[in-house]
């Protein structure tokens, strides 16, 4: 009896990480609904993820965006997690595209390129202090609309009528 008791709590004790990690995982699930509503026109969702962050943590998110597509991105958070800086860099070289330093801290950006490219989206919490625990939740919506081409939307052409004047002499074919 004893030893199935043992048993018992030691399988309790190597759970239990698992079954903690698991409900710290799911207690970021909702802050996506955190997120300001996007315009209607991004009406398709590239991307939705969720970050357990440590105040002094930057995170760097690479993330494709394609060519004539326009993009709405948002970090979504709760108000008590402060301000967040972040910046929209071209991962080949490394230029900024975008800092919201110089947008008042916005947390939502609205981008598009002309080609496709690889995206580094950098960031970092500027209040750390405002961090009630060691970690905080960040959720980060991308949302795009693409625009169809000219040649997308117009209708195929129906084929012209041909009509045939003359018979042509039927071949003769040899035998085999």
């Amino acid at each position: 009896m004893q030893h199935n008791i043992f048993r018992f709590l030691i399988c309790i004790v190597l759970i239990s990480p698992v079954l903690s990690g698991n409900s710290m995982a799911q207690s970021c699930a909702d802050v996506l609904k955190l997120c300001p509503p996007a315009d209607k026109i991004y009406n398709k969702q590239s991307l939705a993820r969720t970050y357990r962050m440590h105040p002094a943590q930057k995170l760097k998110i690479v993330h494709v965006f394609y060519g004539s597509t326009a993009y709405h991105i948002n970090i979504c958070k709760s108000d008590s997690l402060g301000q967040f800086h972040l910046q929209v860099i071209d991962d080949e070289s490394g230029a900024v595209f975008w800092d919201n330093a110089n947008d008042d801290y916005s947390s939502t950006i609205n981008i598009s390129f002309g080609s496709t490219k690889r995206i580094i989206l950098e960031i970092e919490a500027l209040n750390p202090e405002k961090f009630k625990k060691q970690w905080g939740c960040l959720g980060l919506a991308i949302r795009y609309h693409r625009e169809e081409s000219a040649a997308q939307n117009q209708k195929p052409e129906m084929p012209k009528r041909v009509e045939v004047t003359e018979q042509p002499e039927p071949l003769e074919l040899p035998d085999f």
